[in-house]
């Protein structure tokens, strides 16, 4: 990717972007201060049977910034390892609503999504369903039951 060619539309998106401020991003200037200039999101959508392999977010040409990443929808397994894929990694469980901050060395490990739950039982999504209870939530309901949503904020210049 160049984000040197990308065109942003803050204005278009300001109303998504004042609530990931409010609710969310003060947990990077909270740990790595001010200077943590939010640019770009990018966001993963994963099916039932979808799977992010082990990688490095290394687009950025500054990679002491940290990547803020925020899971919404079914349970996942992160796998977080280490600078070479033969570092064994370790496995925990993100939920709907977890927020994982890279930053510093954690900015240089391997890191993937082996598999998300979405059977009824592990998915793990009841408390982010009760938040739509209108009739035209349905899709929107049925999308995150067997979905998982994760948005990446970082800055890329």
């Amino acid at each position: 990717r160049n984000y040197d060619h990308v065109h942003f539309h803050i204005t278009r998106f300001g109303y998504f972007v004042s609530l990931l401020r409010k609710c969310i991003l003060g947990t990077a200037d909270a740990h790595v201060g001010d200077e943590f200039g939010r640019k770009a999101a990018i966001v993963n959508y994963f099916g039932p049977s979808d799977m992010l392999g082990g990688h490095l977010d290394d687009m950025e040409a500054d990679w002491s910034k940290p990547i803020v990443s925020i899971s919404l929808g079914c349970k996942a397994i992160f796998l977080l390892g280490g600078k070479s894929r033969e570092d064994l990694p370790i496995a925990m469980f993100l939920r709907s609503g977890d927020i994982v901050l890279m930053s510093g060395q954690a900015r240089e490990c391997f890191h993937g999504i082996p598999r998300i739950f979405t059977d009824e039982e592990s998915a793990d999504v009841s408390a982010l369903l009760s938040q739509f209870s209108s009739a035209g939530d349905q899709p929107i309901l049925e999308y995150i039951r067997t979905s998982r949503i994760n948005i990446n904020i970082r800055q890329v210049n």
